[in-house]
């Protein structure tokens, strides 16, 4: 029984580290980090074998200081079948811990109490934008993990609220722990960053979208959208999609195609952080309509960097965004394009969002977000 005070030693899966799962890795890496950085946190962090920490991870703050990696566990077994069924509940057991963190994906059974992320339901609220097995598999697996876990971890109160109304879920189950934004998106860039971003030989005036291109990111409406800007004279705007290629990739091509957009649409795949990083503060405009998000984290790096940002007006991004942001209808092309081509050429209004973008991602610190997450820890193992 863990007293209120006591240490609280965590088992943590970390097995996206290494696999630019995006999102995911950033969530595992930082809030590890800074979990690992508290006094009365002992968190073991486990990965894939050979798997190793970012560096980027846990950005300094005042709450909580830089740290090195957390002590990190290999995982013997890299199939999830094994993985999630058998080792995570066995080690985490073995090792002591008093609680198990884990992402959308519980085990089916665990003698240690255990803690879900689940940080969206874009299965259940747009299903259409995933293939058929794993729209079935995430309906399995979040449900069985938000009947079983001791306590549900969500980025946002959006989330928070779909979950209630989705599966009934007591609410005091439900706590919401937003996310941070690491100083590698306000800090100097990283040596090499610069170099890298001029070997890109990108356009000079360009609108960055960043994220896999899952259908859910809206990219073939966007790219309709800066073609309709480049017509009501936004200038020679061009695209820049940095994100590795997803499910109906082809719908993309296509709107490429249509757009007549080969001479100014640039897909980059993935990219470092580094780089991001770069791509972030070069962008003329960061965009960011997607469907639907738990979150948005990308916004609030966006942000962070001093970009000028136009995103979805619905779902979670709202709430990384505040109103630092210009927010726009995500189903609307030609609200998207008046909105892009306002924010790459008013001046004054690109002025007031550069600077808000900073102050306002400053609220957001991985410090915060471990504070809240250990309090629902506390709260699990007080039950």
């Amino acid at each position: 029984m863990v007293e209120a005070g006591d240490r609280i030693r965590v088992a943590f899966d970390a097995h996206v580290i290494g696999r630019r799962r995006t999102g995911n890795e950033r969530y595992a890496a930082d809030l590890a980090s800074a979990l690992a950085a508290r006094p009365d946190v002992d968190l073991l962090a486990y990965v894939d074998r050979g798997a190793r920490w970012p560096a980027t991870s846990a950005a300094p703050t005042s709450a909580a200081p830089t740290s090195a990696a957390p002590p990190l566990r290999e995982l013997r077994f890299p199939w999830p079948q094994v993985r999630i069924a058998v080792e995570l509940p066995y080690r985490a057991w073995r090792d002591g811990a008093d609680l198990l963190h884990v992402q959308y994906v519980r085990p089916p059974y665990s003698r240690t109490p255990v803690a879900t992320a689940i940080h969206d339901l874009s299965f259940e609220d747009l299903p259409d934008a995933f293939p058929g097995p794993m729209r079935m598999r995430l309906r399995l697996t979040v449900r069985h993990a938000v009947r079983r876990s001791a306590v549900i971890l969500v980025l946002s109160r959006f989330t928070r609220d779909r979950l209630v109304a989705r599966y009934g879920v007591d609410p005091s189950r439900v706590h919401v722990a937003p996310p941070g934004v690491s100083s590698v998106w306000s800090g100097p860039l990283a040596p090499g960053a610069a170099e890298a971003l001029r070997a890109l030989v990108l356009p000079p005036t360009f609108v960055l979208a960043v994220g896999g291109l899952h259908p859910r990111k809206n990219m073939p409406r966007l790219i309709r959208a800066v073609a309709e800007a480049r017509r009501r004279g936004a200038g020679d705007l061009s695209l820049v999609l940095a994100g590795a290629d997803g499910w109906r990739i082809g719908e993309v091509d296509a709107a490429i195609a249509e757009a007549d957009g080969g001479a100014w649409v640039r897909r980059l795949g993935y990219v470092s952080d580094e780089v991001l990083a770069a791509l972030y503060r070069a962008a003329r405009v960061v965009a960011y309509p997607s469907l639907y998000e738990g979150f948005g984290l990308p916004v609030l790096e966006a942000l962070a960097s001093g970009a000028v940002v136009v995103a979805s007006s619905t779902t979670s991004v709202p709430e990384a965004a505040g109103d630092a942001a210009l927010l726009v209808d995500p189903t609307d092309t030609a609200a998207i394009a008046d909105t892009l081509a306002r924010a790459a050429t008013d001046e004054p209004l690109r002025e007031r969002l550069s600077s808000a973008g900073p102050i306002h991602a400053a609220r957001f610190t991985w410090a915060a977000s471990a504070e809240a997450t250990v309090a629902a820890y506390r709260w699990a193992l007080a039950c």
